[in-house]
């Protein structure tokens, strides 16, 4: 049966990838139709309806099919179709014993079948005459530029200017194969597109690696990370990212069989790739690997220039947090340099007052002083620090959190206190553990005072529950559940006031329950208030004020047949 018309070329080809992987599943062959699944990002249901020894329609669940066109997994479908057919054939002509391979979920009859197709080569391939074979060989290879680069990779290590730019010009023409006219490749051809990408590094560039053409391997490598950098396309499963993997593993593995010059040049493109012309977390991955590889001294001053340049050029771009972050980056590369070359404590001191402003160096000062037990130069650090940083709520209180430590550490206990005080009352109003902390430092007969001017002075927002829990303060406690807003407050503090104040939480129930029903609701939240009304009947008194709404409802609302549905399940 002719069917292969009915695809694209590049459709057909991750078609037969899906086939040869074991993709497909459960394959059913009736007179009038065949029937799969086939395990593409998801499991997709595929039908192909037959009609007079043709296909009449096809049909696949997943998004790309949805649109109209015909996919890779009806591809996949037919291929397997096609062995399974071919095989019958065979084993009348060949004379071999049935084999049962029904399924490629079933891993055994996967590799069962992946044995058999590959015994029947190596039969027909030891029959032939090498002539035939040869010349048979010759007009594959004339036709199929990848197949012929892997097959001159696989019996020479000679890898030519020519041989180089065969293998940039088809991971050219799989990108724009993919692509398309429009440029861009959608989410249900982006896998295909990264696995056919991933196979240049998988097979191509570590091929050269093991026949010692490192700097090959690296060209090849490092031009498909680019392409694909570089490609736009949806890649929600994070494809991309997949390649920047593949290729710092394969990068590593340059690097460590590398001599001196491979060396070189894998620096230099590193460093002058390095420009902004690729995605940010694209370019990451090569920065990252600079940064973490490249230690001999020639390299650390060459890369201490480099980051100092980085640092320089991102201040002289207009204020924003972008420009902020890539200098304080930058800045922080350079500093760990500094050390790693063994500079002076004065020539770093200097570096870090130049680029005060920063965050991270403030940090990076306050982590020195404290290895050196220089506590009232990292006080001081952290009060000028919560100058600068005071329109920064989070970094206020991790700095808050920083001086307190440190004063408890240098054994400052009145400072540590009032810092910890200031941080249950101002920079983190509610924060149990520091209030606990807190109270830890107060007598028995002291704390109540203490704790009554905390209360007093929490900000009027303040989420002050999980404190009046913590005191056993269960009348305050009721009180905010029952004046706030919804059912969470109540809901959430339940299990200690159910019991102490029944009737209260079940009038609090009562009075959100009836105000949602005030208005229809789609059924979910009908189940929603019915659990509630399940937990209410195992307060006391609870069961008698369940049926008291039920009954209201009934007669209220018995013309909203969702909501009567779900009561009756109570």
């Amino acid at each position: 049966m002719e069917w292969e018309s009915y695809f694209r070329s590049h459709i057909l080809a991750r078609g037969f990838e899906y086939f040869e992987e074991g993709a497909v599943e459960d394959l059913e062959v009736r007179k009038d139709r065949i029937t799969a699944t086939v395990w593409g990002t998801e499991k997709y249901d595929v039908e192909i309806k037959l009609r007079d020894d043709g296909v009449a329609d096809m049909y696949c669940s997943c998004p790309y099919a949805e649109s109209g066109e015909n996919c890779k997994h009806m591809a996949a479908v037919l291929y397997q179709w096609e062995e399974d057919e071919q095989d019958q054939d065979e084993e009348d002509d060949w004379d071999q014993e049935d084999e049962d391979v029904d399924s490629a979920s079933d891993k055994k009859g996967t590799g069962k079948r992946e044995q058999k197709k590959e015994d029947k080569v190596k039969e027909l391939v030891e029959q032939a005459d090498e002539k035939v074979v040869r010349n048979f060989l010759t007009e594959i290879l004339k036709n199929d530029e990848k197949m012929l680069s892997r097959f001159k990779l696989l019996i020479s290590a000679d890898i030519s200017r020519e041989d180089m730019d065969r293998y940039k010009n088809l991971v050219d023409k799989t990108v724009r194969r993919y692509s398309g006219r429009g440029g861009f490749i959608p989410y249900s051809e982006a896998k295909g597109f990264i696995r056919e990408m991933e196979r240049y590094l998988t097979e191509d560039a570590a091929g050269m690696i093991e026949r010692g053409c490192l700097k090959e391997a690296f060209e090849l490598s490092r031009y498909v990370f680019a392409e694909v950098a570089q490609t736009d396309m949806d890649d929600s499963d994070g494809g991309q990212g997949e390649i920047g993997e593949n290729c710092l593993e394969i990068w590593e593995e340059i690097l460590d069989r590398a001599d001196g010059d491979v060396e070189r040049d894998m620096y230099r493109w590193f460093v002058s790739r390095l420009d902004g012309s690729m995605p940010d977390y694209m370019e990451d991955y090569m920065e990252d690997f600079v940064m973490e590889h490249f230690h001999e001294k020639n390299y650390l001053k060459a890369k201490l220039d480099f980051t100092e340049k980085k640092a320089q050029e991102a201040k002289k771009s207009p204020e924003s947090w972008s420009a902020d972050y890539e200098s304080e980056k930058w800045v922080m590369r350079h500093i760990g340099l500094m050390e790693e070359l063994g500079q002076s404590d004065d020539s770093i001191d200097e570096y870090c007052m130049e680029n005060w402003k920063y965050t991270d160096v403030r940090r990076y000062c306050i982590s020195r002083c404290m290895e050196q037990k220089d506590y009232d130069q990292a006080i001081s650090i952290l009060k000028e620090s919560l100058k600068l940083d005071a329109s920064k709520t989070g970094l206020v209180r991790q700095f808050s959190e920083m001086l307190k430590n440190i004063y408890r550490t240098a054994g400052k206990t009145k400072e540590y206190r009032e810092q910890l005080w200031e941080i249950v009352t101002k920079q983190a109003p509610g924060n149990l553990e520091a209030f606990r902390e807190l109270k830890g430092l107060y007598q028995k007969e002291e704390w109540e005072a203490a704790r009554e001017k905390i209360f007093a002075v929490l900000p009027r927002f303040t989420r002050i529950e999980p404190l009046y829990k913590e005191e056993k303060l269960y009348d305050r406690l009721l009180n905010c559940a029952v004046s706030a807003i919804g059912l969470y407050t109540i809901q959430e503090y339940e299990d200690v006031l159910k019991d102490r104040y029944p009737r209260e939480v079940l009038q609090k129930y009562t009075d959100e329950l009836m105000k949602l029903a005030g208005r229809t609701a789609p059924r979910k939240e009908y189940q929603n208030w019915v659990a509630i009304l399940r937990r209410m009947k195992k307060i006391k008194g609870g069961k008698e004020q369940v049926d008291q709404i039920v009954g209201q409802w009934k007669s209220m609302y018995n013309n909203r047949p969702a909501l009567m549905d779900e009561l009756k399940k109570l």
